[in-house]
């Protein structure tokens, strides 16, 4: 019955997390908590809870989601996963006073309350003494989670990955028994970007342990089946994951093994599971768990955990993506007959360098041995860069007068921006899920729009300031000139910080916060400001002037606020950048030099296999390598 209850749940939250039937899963579930008030069922009550609150922060209603909260503690303990909605979520959107009706009630557990201090220190911007509060070892199971898992948002919302690293895994010691799958991926991921390997082999060494408990306990493996599969796969532990299917299906739980196969999709990864072997020994043995790897090759291909692992903020089809831009460049090293090593990257961002020519995915370089690749800000589009990404990239490094606009026909520039005009905007194109082109949202008849990003993004460390120190700069510039400001935050954001600006700026009457599809709101705004967000590239299709605070892969045709006041001194309204003409030709270079669109896959492979022979050939002009270039 449990079993069928979690899959039951399961399909509820794909249904609640693409946003269908929330009006009609709002009602049902509402119903449910009534009818289970009387019944002797505080599981359910509690999942119930999590399912009301869920569809309420879907639907930026984070004052019901409150609510809902306050009313079940007055009852029943809360689950776990309401008290994460309530402080990653929906904290940063209401009055305080609503964690103080929460630890008022007669069944909040007490234990707690360091961790509701930490998140309200955390709404006001105090993170330092919002860390101190969390300095501690909890007395119960469930609170020391929620303990680990709240001083894990805060650390890596500011990207200090050894600090986490070292309190995560001294947190895993303190429950040696309980398999916590989830947090040590997360541990593992920080060491990794840390360089901590002494870090990394105890985690790596505390998930098999976890993950061979499960195999031997039927309850357990059932619980934890899907915890231990993700796991395996952020170590690219294919075989491991492969051994809880196995388990699975030999304690008569097919069904559940064949629903993890298909979210690991493993037949698509069939074609590379042999790199991916590799990637994983290489992990292993460079934490001193597995046997050295040959390091006399002539190139090497980083595999990364992402391209096996899911994470919400991926768009539909990324991983397959990934796998075949990494696919395309395995097929291309093999057809110049090079001898090639593999290292595996659980990392999720960071510096690669190595000796001989390289490459790797969502990573940075001090040289240029390595071609680094990454999504754009368009799905199924790839940047290919000796640099890196973003504002890392070389492409980054040139101006509108050093980047090659003359080499690139004018007429054939014109259609190329023409026709992906048509495909992005008319059809409501975006990283992410937008609202409808034509849903009701009233903005002001003239206005500056401010795109925020998510705060743990790493291409924030390319800020020329903070996202609430750019939005101070433009509404007070815009007070002076009668222009309203508008600002719509990132869909997945939990900044408190940035949730206490705009919320005290919204009632104070100096901005206007929007909801809207991004391709509405820029269409009649007057500029875009921005930090680094790809929404900044979107303005550009759109011909609108922007403004970016932040080193990007496109600000060659953007105005660059490096310092306070350059907003000020340089916004015209409708005065761009570059010319018509000069736009057009950039952005055909933005999106055919700089990227690969992968939608044509045989054109793609081409392109691919033409960079990477490209990369040979320029390392050969600072080093050497024997490959059979032509």
């Amino acid at each position: 019955m449990n079993y069928l209850i979690d899959r039951l749940a399961e399909r509820v939250q794909d249904l609640i997390e693409r946003k269908r039937f929330l009006n009609v899963l709002s009602v049902t579930f509402a119903a449910l908590a009534f009818i289970v008030r009387f019944l002797p069922m505080p599981a359910h009550r509690r999942r119930i809870c999590d399912g009301r609150m869920y569809i309420a922060c879907q639907q930026k209603n984070f004052e019901k989601a409150a609510k809902i909260l306050v009313d079940l503690s007055k009852r029943e303990t809360p689950g776990a996963d309401s008290m994460r909605l309530f402080l990653y979520e929906v904290l940063g959107h209401v009055d305080p006073r609503y964690a103080d009706e929460l630890v008022k009630t007669p069944r909040f557990d007490r234990n707690l309350l360091p961790v509701i201090e930490a998140a309200l220190l955390r709404r006001n911007g105090d993170y330092e003494a919002a860390l101190s509060a969390l300095d501690y070892i909890a007395e119960s199971f469930p609170v020391r989670i929620q303990v680990a898992e709240f001083k894990r948002s805060l650390l890596l919302e500011e990207r200090r990955h050894e600090e986490f690293a070292l309190d995560g895994v001294a947190r895993l010691s303190h429950d040696p028994d309980k398999p916590l799958f989830q947090f040590a991926a997360s541990v593992a991921a920080a060491a990794d970007s840390a360089g901590r390997n002494d870090i990394l082999r105890s985690v790596i060494e505390r998930i098999v342990r976890d993950r061979d408990a499960i195999l031997n306990d039927q309850k357990f493996l059932s619980r934890f089946a899907q915890q231990a599969v993700d796991a395996s796969m952020w170590l690219l532990d294919l075989a491991g994951a492969k051994q809880v299917i196995d388990a699975l299906r030999i304690s008569g739980m097919e069904k559940a093994a064949v629903r993890l196969e298909r979210r690991l999709s493993l037949d698509a990864l069939a074609p590379m599971s042999q790199l991916i072997e590799l990637a994983h020994q290489d992990i292993l043995a460079r934490v001193g768990l597995g046997p050295a790897m040959s390091e006399t090759r002539d190139a090497v291909i980083v595999i990364p955990s992402a391209a096996l692992r899911s994470n919400k903020i991926d768009y539909p089809g990324f991983r397959a993506d990934l796998r075949f831009v990494l696919q395309a460049i395995a097929d291309c090293l093999n057809t110049m007959g090079l001898d090639y090593g593999v290292k595996g990257q659980i990392k999720l961002h960071g510096v690669e360098d190595l000796p001989v020519p390289f490459f790797s995915y969502h990573t940075v370089s001090r040289h240029r041995n390595g071609l680094h690749f990454k999504e754009t800000d368009r799905p199924s589009r790839f940047s290919f860069d000796a640099g890196g990404y973003s504002g890392w990239s070389e492409f980054s490094r040139r101006s509108l007068a050093e980047l090659p606009l003359h080499q690139v026909d004018a007429t054939a520039a014109g259609r190329f921006f023409q026709q992906d005009q048509a495909q992005t905007i008319s059809r409501n194109v975006s990283k992410y899920a937008q609202s409808p082109l034509h849903a009701t949202e009233t903005l002001p008849a003239r206005f500056v729009f401010i795109a925020l990003q998510m705060m743990g993004d790493s291409v924030q460390d390319l800020a020329y300031c903070s996202p609430i120190e750019m939005m101070e700069e433009v509404v007070t510039t815009c007070e002076r000139i009668g222009y309203s400001v508008v600002v719509k935050r990132h869909p997945l954001c939990g900044s408190t910080a940035i949730g206490k600006y705009i919320r005290e700026n919204k009632d104070a009457g100096r901005i206007v916060v929007a909801t809207g599809s991004i391709h509405t709101i820029i269409a009649q705004s007057a500029a875009v400001c921005v930090i680094n967000s790809g929404v900044g590239a979107e303005a550009l299709l759109h011909e609108k002037p922007v403004y970016v605070f932040g080193r990007s892969d496109y600000m060659a045709a953007c105005f660059v606020c490096e310092q306070r006041g350059d907003f000020e001194k340089q916004f015209q309204p409708g005065r761009t950048a570059s010319s018509a003409e000069d736009l057009r030709r950039f952005w055909y270079l933005l999106r055919n030099e700089y990227a690969v669109d992968l939608g044509d896959t045989d054109n793609a492979k081409s392109v691919i296999c033409a960079r990477v022979k490209q990369h040979f050939l320029d390392f050969r002009e600072n080093g050497s390598v024997a490959a059979k270039v032509s």
